[in-house]
C-alpha cells in the first residue's frame, strides 16, 4: 500500500455503516469508531488504490 500515492482504506460494519476511513492509509484501524470500542463480529474493508487499479474488498473478524 506504501507504493500507491493515494490509497483510501475504508471499513464497514454489517449494516453499510461506514465505522472508519483513512486517506493514504496514515493511520491504522484500532477496532473502534474514533470513540468507542466496536462490538466482535464481521466487518467489510474496501481499499481503493487509485486509477488504474481494481479495489480490494473482502471481510475481517474482529475479535477482543
Amino acid at each position: 500500500i506504501e507504493q500507491f500515492p493515494n490509497p483510501v482504506v475504508e471499513i464497514y460494519n454489517r449494516w453499510g455503516q461506514l465505522v472508519f476511513r483513512s486517506e493514504r492509509y496514515l493511520e491504522n484501524w484500532d477496532g473502534t469508531d474514533g470513540e468507542k470500542d466496536l462490538p466482535v463480529g464481521t466487518y467489510y474493508y474496501i481499499i481503493d488504490l487509485g486509477e488504474g487499479v481494481e479495489p480490494m474488498t473482502g471481510p475481517l473478524t474482529l475479535m477482543r
